[in-house]
């Protein structure tokens, strides 16, 4: 979307040092909006624009700026019967400081108005949010480069240590890509990377366990650590463990049902290069743990958790061809389990009382169509799509991208139930969906996104309501 860099003087600083005085001072952390499904989608990828501007940002000694952020969602709510409209207003600042490569500091705040124009507020009903935030701010000291300055020779091993908050994602993010306050460390060789982190995460974003005692707040502590081997020219294979545990504090609490999902995650993958224009991803991820079943209060013993999940992505460019047409091919597959009536994450209407519970949760991300959305559990999905720059050579529209995906959904196990909780047939066949984007960076400092998805429901839907399901958004984002 947005790199937009300006360096300030005047005035400037001082008003960015107002704004970030006003969002240290907020009492919490607040996810904006609903960051579930296609509103997700859009968030996910404004952040990653953002982030990607950050680590621009960091090249110069000192640099600020911002962004506005008008955005327009209108989808279906199946589940709840209505239409829902949302207009968000956004305006973030930020500021980065570089000294000599060693010293680095990187600080982003948030305001943002979500008004709920008609259907209400998913969230209970409750009306318009107003979110005071800081997204980001972290401080980053370089040993390696410290060294160098000192030596003139940069040591062969480098660390660089970040503390403060961040957002951490490890592998491909299938099973990690979470904002949390935490100390990383960073180790670099020629031929090996290595990462270690400790963090946790206490704020108010929607919990992974969508019971209702528990749904509305997600505090969990997190450790983890990763390996990357770049002994190989055109591939970037990685290994990783992570562990989380959690905090949650069910409100109301409960005689008859206790909340406890603690897991962890082993995983394995590899990025890079099959040949001149065709590019790749995979990973495969295990996860084991304890947890309590529905119903389970208490004095009940908890359940063990044994689940996977993987993925694998391909990607060809016709860079040679005028406008670049790339086509994208995916298959996702998280596990489920038979027991999981009701939902495959949540404690209650989950997991059966002393039994395994097979069901993949975990914390990261994946596009996964912006109607249905479903959550990666108990899921098989089948991604196809292609975009290309249809007037390339006219210099307004030469980064005007036009995109569309596929997807087609199947349960893992017939039986289970999905994060649609409409889905209450005994099909395993799920549904498709047909999204089409445009994604147009207009100037450096303008851009504009639009994506609309239509949901078709399968058998898995027999007995309830099979209509399609629409979900559009549009949003403009300026820098400054």
């Amino acid at each position: 979307m947005i790199h937009g860099q300006l360096r300030p003087n005047g005035l400037k600083p001082i008003l960015l040092s107002c704004l970030g005085v006003l969002l240290l001072a907020s009492p919490a952390w607040a996810q904006p909006g609903v960051d579930r499904g296609g509103l997700g989608v859009y968030d996910e990828q404004l952040r990653v624009a953002l982030d990607d501007q950050m680590d621009q940002s960091r090249e110069v000694g000192f640099d600020a700026g911002g962004w506005l952020n008008v955005a327009y969602f209108n989808y279906d709510d199946n589940a709840a019967g209505k239409k829902r409209q949302l207009m968000r207003y956004s305006a973030r600042g930020w500021a980065s400081l570089n000294v000599n490569g060693v010293h680095e500091a990187y600080f982003r705040g948030l305001l943002e108005y979500d008004n709920w124009l008609a259907g209400g507020n998913p969230r209970n009903d409750r009306g318009d949010d107003f979110t005071e935030t800081v997204e980001r701010a972290w401080y980053q000291f370089n040993l390696g480069q410290f060294m160098a300055n000192r030596n003139g020779q940069y040591p062969a091993v480098g660390l660089k240590v970040r503390a403060g908050r961040q957002f951490m994602t490890i592998g491909t993010a299938l099973a990690l890509s979470v904002p949390m306050d935490a100390v990383r460390f960073d180790a670099t060789s020629r031929v090996v990377d290595g990462m270690f982190f400790v963090g946790y995460n206490d704020r108010l974003t929607l919990n992974i366990d969508n019971s209702m005692a528990v749904g509305n707040e997600q505090k969990r502590s997190f450790l983890g650590a990763q390996a990357t081997y770049k002994g190989f020219a055109q591939h970037r294979p990685f290994a990783y463990f992570f562990m989380q545990n959690d905090h949650s504090s069910p409100s109301p609490r409960s005689s008859t049902q206790k909340y406890d999902y603690e897991s962890r995650y082993v995983g394995l993958g590899s990025t890079g290069t099959l040949m001149k224009d065709l590019t790749y991803s995979t990973e495969l991820v295990f996860e084991w743990g304890t947890t309590y079943g529905t119903n389970g209060g208490p004095g009940s013993s908890k359940c063990d958790i044994s689940a996977m999940a993987f993925d694998a992505q391909l990607a060809y460019t016709f860079s040679e061809v005028y406008s670049k047409p790339k086509v994208m091919v995916e298959f996702l597959h998280g596990s489920g389990d038979g027991d999981r009536t009701r939902s495959p994450t949540a404690t209650v209407g989950g997991n059966s009382p002393g039994s395994k519970d097979t069901s993949f949760n975990a914390f990261g991300y994946r596009d996964t169509g912006i109607a249905l959305s479903p959550v990666v559990s108990n899921m098989n999905i089948y991604m196809v799509g292609g975009s290309f720059f249809p007037l390339e050579k006219y210099k307004c529209f030469e980064k005007m991208e036009i995109g569309t995906k596929v997807f087609m959904y199947q349960r893992d196990q017939s039986n289970g139930a999905i994060s649609d909780s409409a889905a209450t047939g005994g099909g395993a066949w799920v549904g498709s969906e047909w999204d089409v984007y445009c994604n147009w960076r207009i100037t450096s400092d303008l851009a504009y996104t639009a994506r609309y998805g239509m949901f078709l429901p399968g058998s898995a839907y027999d007995g309830g309501d099979k209509s399609p399901q629409h979900f559009f958004y549009t949003g403009i984002v300026l820098s400054f």
